[in-house]
């Protein structure tokens, strides 16, 4: 369970002070529903034993109004967050709540304070049982708290029609016990027809920890991001190769993101449209996306480009669309002359602050930048290898890919210096980008990381 950007993030921040008097307001008095939720949301801003105490209060609060029911949920994650095992027994009494949402949240909050109540671990065992409860969430719980003693349970729903269920069944079964005749199923699940199920499946591979499955994540026809996240989990800390797999070239590719390099799960019957491809570039399954970019590449960039000035404003605001805009401007070259300060513009306004540092269409902006204006590109260089204004990793190794090739070149000796500032990046994949740029440079081999 991945922790989400609440809307609240963008309203004025309560100080504690405040939380604490809105939890303490009669919910007659409250001026919204949701402002015990709100006030929840900022107490976990503030360790220590008031908030400690007041989300306690809230938890076992036995009240069926709604404010206290949908705030009592934001109670449980934040004490999680917190560290708060004081609360693992409030925490575990919420496993009976008739709400599955509360004991889906309840069991992850266990499984976050590595609850080792053997009363809980039985009482989230025998939920599996109940067709009604999120089961995923309840596995993988039981697996990263190592209760071997669910395996049986856990065992019997690998078949699951669901495959978020059978999938975290599988990676489950995997890690409590080392069975590994079915694990193999979990590369099934990495091309299912439904994007969600393909995210959830890469999670199930991340779970289980098993590299063997890593080549089949990498090719998934999902957003680099869960790949970079799979990679990132799975690839041994100091390692440069492993079962011949090469890091350096596995990241170059996320970077490129051909879509040659993915499993597509979708084809055409027959051949599509200009208009089509374009719009397909804003479906929300990527499998789609990435087999429009695939088919437009062989298409003339002249008859294209009408077309993409006609919803030019529409993919500025879809994040998705920004992103294989970007890949459709690498792939193909032949633009337009008008088209270059163009796609310029568009790079910029991707790469503006106003954005998520973490947004995955930035990496992309600065390789499609670097491609089509690298004079203009490497005066922001020092600025995107800075973790400090530059917080993504990805930024930080796209910058550095999109140098490479400039790197022998004598008019940008003094790019040198840049990549040279980065030899105690923060992330590891950095670190390992600028050794080998440094090695290649000066002709030897590159260390492991």
């Amino acid at each position: 369970m991945k922790e989400l950007k609440s809307p609240f993030d963008n309203l004025p921040s309560l100080s504690q002070e405040e939380a604490l008097k809105i939890l303490c307001t009669p919910i007659n008095k409250l001026e919204l529903a949701s402002d015990y939720y709100k006030a929840a949301f900022h107490l976990s801003k503030f360790p220590g034993p008031m908030t400690e105490r007041a989300l306690l209060r809230l938890i076992e609060s036995e009240s069926s109004e709604f404010p206290v029911v949908i705030a009592r949920k934001k109670a449980v994650e934040g004490l999680a967050r917190l560290r708060c095992t004081a609360a693992i027994p409030a925490i575990g009494r919420c496993l009976t709540s008739s709400d599955p949402y509360l004991v889906e949240i309840s069991a992850w909050a266990l499984q976050e304070l590595d609850c080792q109540d053997p009363g809980l671990h039985q009482l989230m065992m025998t939920l599996l049982d109940d067709p009604k409860q999120h089961r995923r969430v309840l596995i993988q719980s039981l697996s990263c708290l190592g209760v071997a003693s669910a395996a049986p349970r856990i065992k019997s729903l690998q078949d699951h029609a669901n495959p978020g269920v059978s999938g975290a069944a599988l990676a489950a079964v995997f890690k409590l016990c080392g069975q590994r005749a079915r694990l193999v199923e979990l590369e099934l699940h990495l091309t299912l027809p439904v994007q969600m199920d393909r995210h959830l499946a890469i999670q199930d591979v991340i779970d289980a920890g098993e590299f063997d499955l890593l080549k089949a994540t990498l090719r998934a026809p999902v957003s680099p991001t869960f790949r970079m996240r799979a990679l990132n989990a799975l690839w041994p800390e100091e390692v440069g190769q492993q079962n011949g797999l090469d890091l350096l070239v596995i990241l170059d590719g996320l970077m490129r993101d051909d879509p040659d390099d993915l499993d597509l799960v979708h084809h055409y019957d027959e051949s599509p449209t200009d208009a089509f491809l374009i719009e397909e570039l804003f479906a929300t399954d990527f499998s789609r996306c990435y087999l429009a970019v695939q088919t437009l590449r062989s298409r003339n960039p002249k008859e294209l480009w009408p077309l993409l000035l006609k919803c030019w404003e529409r993919a500025e605001k879809d994040y998705g669309a920004l992103y294989f805009f970007m890949l459709l401007f690498r792939c193909m070259t032949d633009w337009p002359e008008t088209a270059q300060q163009k796609i310029q513009d568009l790079c910029f306004f991707a790469l503006d602050r106003r954005w998520p540092d973490f947004i995955k269409f930035k990496p992309a902006s600065i390789l499609t930048l670097m491609q089509y204006s690298p004079e203009i590109g490497c005066s922001y260089l020092s600025q995107w290898l800075n973790p400090g204004k530059s917080p993504y990793w990805a930024c930080r190794y796209a910058a550095l890919l999109a140098i490479e090739p400039l790197l022998h070149v004598e008019e940008w000796g003094a790019l040198v210096e840049n990549v040279a500032k980065n030899k105690e990046d923060p992330h590891r994949f950095v670190r390992a980008k600028v050794n080998s740029l440094e090695m290649n440079r000066i002709g030897a081999s590159p260390p492991v990381i």
